[in-house]
């Protein structure tokens, strides 16, 4: 026993020993400077370390990309099909339970039990998907139609373009039509004067379109008139109406004389007029 003591007593006095040793020993480092590794080659060893397929996921790089849409539309379709196909079970069941109930005598018998009941419960159910998907088509094809129907106002037409209030304009630049646009528009711009040029280029168009009189840019007014004169017998009492128009013309456009709506309109009434017997003529002919 004293044997087996002694070294117990000494291996305790060994160990306080060292531990004071040890706190009078200044820190070591745990690696000798010598056998420090170079600071590049650590990096290049952490760097391969972090690469590895183990640590991929700290890479952000590596992270999976969210689902595009059509991935989301697909997943929604796969559900929604599932659950319709769930709802079409619980309706075949509910119509199955119905039926039988309606029914026991012969559920067992004439229908093939509960399987022949499950069949009618299918086909109900079918035709009531095709009823529900023929009035949706329907529905959309309301739909269509009705924004087919809708369709967007047509865009103004442009307004004839003419230099009233050049001498060089002929009445051949438009036609008839055009003029009487051109004359409405400038009377509700309150442009009265232009509008009776308007309105005189007008008639002279309507009586070119007739044959009556060959529009020429060297003419005057007054050379049509004598032309209209030349053909009484074809349309007589024409060149009396064009005469009273071109006078009014003139005297507004090339005199002095405030062109009111009071002359606008007695060119309109006399404009009328020379048309009716225009028409009266073609109709005899």
């Amino acid at each position: 026993m004293l044997l087996l003591l002694a070294p117990a007593n000494n291996y305790g006095i060994s160990v306080d020993r060292s531990e004071e040793e040890l706190h009078s020993m200044p820190l070591a480092s745990a690696t000798p400077n010598s056998a420090r590794l170079p600071t590049a080659e650590v990096n290049q060893q952490l760097d391969r370390v972090l690469t590895a397929p183990e640590y991929a996921w700290r890479n952000p790089s590596k992270f999976e990309a969210p689902p595009g849409w059509l991935e989301q539309f697909s997943d929604w379709l796969k559900d929604s099909v599932a659950s319709f196909a769930r709802a079409l079970g619980r309706l075949g069941r509910a119509i199955t339970k119905w039926l039988s109930s309606l029914f026991p005598q012969v559920s067992g018998i004439g229908m093939g039990g509960t399987d022949g009941m499950n069949v009618v419960a299918q086909v109900l159910s079918w035709v009531a998907i095709v009823g529900a998907a023929a009035v949706l088509t329907l529905i959309l094809v309301k739909v269509i139609s009705q924004r087919r129907a809708v369709t967007p106002p047509a865009a103004p037409a442009a307004a004839p373009s003419a230099d009233l209030e050049s001498e060089d304009t002929t009445a051949d630049q438009l036609p008839e039509d055009e003029w009487l646009q051109l004359a409405r528009q400038k009377v509700e711009e309150g442009d009265l004067r232009q509008a009776l040029r308007a309105l005189f280029l007008a008639m002279l168009s309507l009586l070119g379109a007739q044959g009556l009189i060959l529009i020429r840019k060297s003419k005057s007014n007054f050379d049509y008139e004598r032309e209209l004169r030349r053909k009484l017998d074809a349309v007589p009492g024409l060149d009396e109406i064009f005469s009273a128009d071109r006078k009014l013309f003139e005297r507004c456009w090339y005199g002095a004389h405030p062109v009111t709506i009071t002359e606008f309109e007695q060119s309109d009434s006399l404009y009328q007029r020379l048309k009716h017997v225009c028409l009266r003529k073609n109709s005899r002919d």
